[in-house]
């Protein structure tokens, strides 16, 4: 499952990546439906190549559903938000495909920023992402980088401004030059082996990273939120949600589909 220590180092360096019991039978056929649905394509004349492709609550393939129902990650998720029921919130698939002659280099934003009340909270109002890894994470293999304690910096930063306090914030980008100059830590490597998750929050600084291995990367990304937090998301993103729940909550199992909101 995941111990105390584990969740405090998720509360104060922001990610944590724990085993889960997933099987290979599961991961393998969890990188098939990638293959199909995330294939690399040569580009157009005149146009560059992508080689970070990803969908977001688009698919309903059994055997991410499957993942998204185990009741592991609902478990995990109820003791990291201190939460007696949770929810559901969004999935994700992503491959990061090999880009040769490039040199490493990575992004750094947050998708959201809290208060320090917020991440305290009990409840925590705040969403709890798990990256499940469906390959190996190297170093050279796209890992996703991130600077360890910052969400709590920028969260003790957004305490002392009291129109901020009460205030669940809503999902909203925000690039490392947009944020307050801060003293953050160094910017780190999540690595991992194929079927371990990172528990992390997204309002720590992070980002994703050039894939310099010669095999792509392959991750999951999996939210969930304390049933009674309502997290804000875009206007797009809300009704992709909303029309993905109605009918992910027809698809899940019928002992499971409490995860998916009403």
């Amino acid at each position: 499952m995941i111990t105390d220590q584990e969740i405090q180092q998720f509360s104060e360096m922001g990610a944590v990546t724990i085993d889960t019991p997933l099987t290979q039978q599961q991961l393998t056929a969890a990188s098939t439906v990638f293959d199909r649905l995330l294939p690399f394509c040569e580009p157009k004349t005149g146009e560059k190549p992508r080689y970070r492709v990803s969908t977001t609550c688009t698919f309903y393939d059994p055997e991410l559903l499957d993942i998204i129902q185990h009741p592991f990650f609902e478990e995990v998720a109820k003791r990291v938000l201190r939460a007696d029921e949770i929810r559901f919130f969004q999935t994700a698939i992503v491959t990061t495909y090999p880009q040769p002659n490039t040199p490493f280099s990575f992004d750094q934003h947050v998708d959201i920023q809290y208060c320090l009340s917020d991440l305290d909270a009990t409840p925590r109002r705040m969403v709890c992402t798990y990256f499940l890894w469906i390959d190996d994470v190297t170093a050279q293999r796209a890992p996703l980088m991130y600077r360890p304690g910052s969400h709590r910096l920028i969260a003790k930063n957004r305490e002392s401004q009291p129109e901020l306090k009460g205030i669940v914030p809503p999902v909203a980008g925000v690039s490392l030059d947009g944020l307050p100059a801060l003293d953050y830590a160094d910017a780190i490597p999540v690595v991992a082996r194929v079927g371990q998750a990172s528990v992390l929050t997204t309002g720590m600084v992070h980002g994703a990273s050039i894939n310099v291995d010669t095999l792509p990367r392959k991750a999951m990304v999996i939210t969930f939120t304390a049933a009674d937090v309502e997290i804000d998301l875009p206007q797009n993103q809300a009704a992709t949600k909303r029309t993905y729940d109605r009918e992910l909550k027809k698809r899940l199992r019928p002992e499971r589909a409490h995860i998916v909101p009403a």
